[in-house]
């Protein structure tokens, strides 16, 4: 008896029927106990008995594994065996393939780590269950049930997100000459989803405040308390600080030397030290030491403090305080809007965060204004202290 989509459907785990089922001009399901389904295509060559995997159900509908029979069979008929033509098939237009490849050639060699770890968590998710996928030849219409799945299972901005990088996979293969043209390409993220909201939050002085007095109060590890607070007055990167080296920082110049390797822009970033920030390394010194290799050393020896426990420190300050939810980030946006209210220019707020200037600025003004940093973060400490005071 035939297979159908309805039948398909229907098995579930744990499977304990027929481990083969057969649909028509040797196609068949194998279905594992884990309810696994891998469409396969048996026919004979020089006289033995062949069989090849075809894809795995759903990724692989049943009508197209069926076209994908009725092309071997016509490559049978023309003297071709199927198993070439599918590897020729598998190094040019599977989805897994060009995914694996974009990661060989471009991911691990161009984007930062933290870039990497992400499209290898998209892709291991979202794409391993369905990389029998024939990029050039799915249909859009399939494209869009596909990204609803994704949708239901987790929220819109994320299948806008996941979109987002299978159409990067697809214009890098596109570039490269491997494919021609994919539907991918041609959705729009509204589509089938949103785009990430851009976070707005920006803590006010008196947040600010009682943020500082919750974490002072905490009894948490010096560690998760003084990274929050470096980031609170330095305005830097989450990892730019958690993954800093304590050589990186001068305390009798007052500054702070980010290397390019560790640097957004992959160039270095100079930072002045206010006196509240040096208080605060200062006293870390005393507890662990000046020679030691991370400023804010991790539970694990040897390596720094982990996003984690920062995020977990910073979601109990919420719960306690009952403010706006905020996240560390957050606080780059904190300090350049109250330190803009005291009249400190934009040029000099973009080099606190670490950002290159726009236009003509960027390709031939390379000063920092460092003199005009170091006045703005100590204004910013002196203006936390006084209302800690009051």
């Amino acid at each position: 008896m035939a297979l159908s989509d309805t039948k398909l459907r229907k098995i579930k785990a744990p499977y304990n029927g027929e481990a083969e089922l057969a649909d028509r001009d040797g196609l068949s399901v194998r279905v594992s106990p884990k309810a696994l389904i891998t469409f396969n295509y048996r026919f004979r060559w020089e006289g033995k008995q062949q069989r090849i995997k075809l894809g795995r159900y759903p990724g692989l509908k049943l009508i197209d594994a069926r076209k994908k029979v009725n092309e071997y069979r016509h490559n049978l008929d023309e003297g071709l065996d199927p198993r070439v033509v599918q590897n020729e098939s598998r190094s040019h237009n599977l989805f897994g393939d060009m995914c694996e490849a974009f990661m060989t050639k471009y991911v691990m060699t161009e984007l930062r780590p933290k870039t990497q770890t992400l499209y290898k968590s998209t892709f291991n998710k979202y794409v391993t269950p369905y990389k029998n996928i024939d990029i050039e030849r799915y249909k859009y219409t399939d494209w869009i049930a596909y990204f609803d799945w994704v949708k239901k299972e987790s929220s819109s901005a994320n299948a806008g997100s996941v979109l987002k990088r299978f159409k990067a996979v697809a214009n890098w293969a596109k570039a490269r000459g491997q494919i021609k043209h994919s539907h991918l390409i041609d959705i729009p993220i509204k589509a089938i989803g949103s785009h990430q909201q851009k976070r707005e939050r920006c803590l006010e002085w008196d947040e600010v405040i009682g943020l500082w007095r919750q974490i002072e109060s905490s009894k948490s590890t010096p560690q998760c308390k003084t990274c929050i607070q470096l980031l609170l007055l330095t305005g830097a990167r989450n990892a730019e600080i958690r993954e800093a080296r304590r050589d990186e920082f001068d305390l009798d110049k007052n500054i702070w030397l980010l290397p390019p390797e560790r640097s957004k822009t992959k160039k270095q970033v100079r930072r002045p030290l206010s006196t509240g920030v040096i208080e605060l390394i200062n006293k870390l010194d005393l507890i662990y030491g000046q020679d030691r290799e991370y400023l804010i050393a991790g539970d694990i020896k040897g390596k720094p403090l982990t996003t984690h426990a920062v995020n977990r420190f910073v979601q109990r300050m919420n719960n306690h305080l009952k403010y706006p939810h905020f996240v560390p980030h957050d606080f780059r946006r904190t300090i350049v809007t109250r330190l803009s209210e005291h009249k400190v220019e934009l040029h000099v707020t973009e080099k606190m965060l670490g950002h290159e200037l726009g236009g003509i600025l960027t390709r031939y003004n390379k000063h920092d204004w460092i003199d005009e940093q170091r006045e703005a973060y100590e204004l910013y400490w002196q203006k936390v202290t006084l209302l800690l005071k009051n």
